[in-house]
């Protein structure tokens, strides 16, 4: 039995509806991932009890709590406006929810709860003084220190400048891993999720389009919405590979992809899909090599260079372990 269970989930509105089931285990960050309108932030409501359920049900170490009260759900929740009390410094804003009522044994886990999060000593500060990535850091804090079963964050970062967030997407990591709580996480940005999550959750139109870790959904993508929005790639018909009759289509990452400016010969390397007189479309630098923008045969193509090709046309090769069959 999953520690977070989500049976047959639904709410239905207007002009959207929401179903879904899917289980957490004890201890996992599970990063909720899609585009704006997908049902993200719905399904937190409907987990927290801010909205009421239609149908299904949700379950926490066994425990039925679908129509329980939000104060009554062991749940805590942490959204991007912070949402401090401005009338007290940060010790008391930690020290809100807290269940232990022994005055020193609140001393000392707001104590480590501050050196955790990276702000010792600040306990005495107004939260009118801290800076957006300071606030941020006690709410969560705060949030942690009710000892919830469960922790949903909604896009906790997204006010915040992009330099900001990739540090505290760490600090976040820092405060699962010390405490082993069982996180949810709400963002649209992908390498937020691949950084922190234990398993991403992808949602389209309100349903699960893929479950599974970091990795496997972007080496194993099981739809081709799920490849396109872990990253970069090229997806062709599988027709053109296997032959005609063949329905799908084949995906492939650009690092995946040699690019020669020889001309190769296919039955030369029979473990790799080999192209030939590939046009060159574009060519940014990124860093570490080139991003190719790519066209063969009028389909778009991308693919990764240490080099900048010196040539309008190029070959291509892509080992087959690397290419990806994927229904349409």
């Amino acid at each position: 039995m999953s520690y977070l269970e989500i049976n047959n989930l639904q709410k239905d509105y207007s002009d959207f509806i929401l179903s879904l089931s899917f289980s957490v285990e004890k201890g996992e960050l599970v990063t909720i991932l899609g585009p704006s309108g997908s049902g993200k932030s719905t399904l937190l409501s409907l987990i927290s009890g801010i909205e009421s359920v239609d149908k299904g049900e949700i379950k926490i170490d066994g425990k039925d709590i679908t129509k329980l009260p939000i104060s009554k759900r062991g749940i805590s929740m942490v959204f991007q406006d912070f949402s401090l009390f401005p009338g007290m410094n940060t010790k008391k804003n930690i020290e809100y929810g807290m269940k232990e009522k022994n005055s020193k044994k609140r001393d000392q886990k707001t104590e480590e709860l501050l050196n955790t999060i990276g702000l010792p000593g600040y306990g005495k500060r107004k939260v009118t003084t801290l800076s957006g990535g300071e606030a941020q850091r006690v709410a969560l804090a705060r949030a942690i220190a009710s000892e919830p079963d469960i922790l949903l964050l909604d896009e906790p970062l997204s006010a915040l400048d992009a330099p900001l967030r990739k540090k505290l997407r760490g600090s976040i990591r820092a405060i699962h891993d010390a405490f082993s709580t069982t996180m949810l996480y709400v963002t649209h940005d992908r390498e937020e999720a691949f950084a922190i999550s234990d398993k991403i959750l992808i949602m389209k139109d309100g349903k699960v389009e893929a479950f599974g870790t970091p990795e496997e959904l972007y080496r194993n993508p099981p739809t081709l919405f799920t490849a396109f929005f872990t990253g970069d790639g090229t997806a062709l018909p599988a027709s053109l590979i296997y032959g005609d009759g063949i329905e799908g289509s084949v995906f492939f990452r650009p690092e995946s992809v040699t690019v020669s400016e020889e001309s190769l010969e296919g039955g030369l390397y029979p473990n790799h899909l080999v192209f030939n007189n590939v046009e060159v479309l574009s060519a940014e630098y990124t860093g570490p090599g080139y991003m190719l923008g790519l066209s063969f045969r009028g389909m778009p193509m991308i693919a990764f260079s240490p080099l900048k090709p010196k040539k309008r046309l190029v070959s291509l090769m892509i080992l087959m372990d690397s290419v990806k069959k994927i229904k349409s």
